[in-house]
């Protein structure tokens, strides 16, 4: 795991990053029925970001609540809905993932890459 410090401002890099190449796509995301994406990294780069959709109040949202396209329904390991998506914790556990490693992305994905998959997913 990184130092805390050094977690935080590359978090805060990849963020900006993120603004930066989606522009008004990241800073005017349109909610479903007051949604929120939450993308966990405090485990990055060790591990990749955690991916959630909750409600307004953060409360984890059932499946059938996720944006159409996003949720492919409750994840065999973690048992909660999940998105099947390359670089997140979820697709690296799935057990017909477990030979593609985290390892070979980790180094290459960036955080813009994620959140635009997520944001065309979800927009399906």
């Amino acid at each position: 795991m990184l130092h805390s410090a050094v977690l935080h401002e590359m978090l805060d890099d990849e963020v900006a990053a993120a603004e930066d190449r989606l522009g008004s796509r990241i800073a005017v995301i349109e909610r479903h029925d007051d949604l929120v994406l939450v993308l966990d990294g405090s485990r990055y780069d060790a591990e990749p970001f955690r991916v959630t959709v909750t409600d307004a109040h953060g409360h984890d949202v059932p499946h059938e609540r996720w944006p159409a396209g996003l949720s492919l329904g409750q994840h065999p390991v973690l048992n909660r809905p999940f998105a099947c998506i390359q670089g997140t914790y979820e697709y690296h556990c799935h057990p017909s993932h477990l030979s593609d490693h985290w390892a070979v992305y980790r180094n290459s994905l960036r955080l813009p890459d994620l959140i635009d998959h997520l944001l065309r997913k979800a927009s399906r």
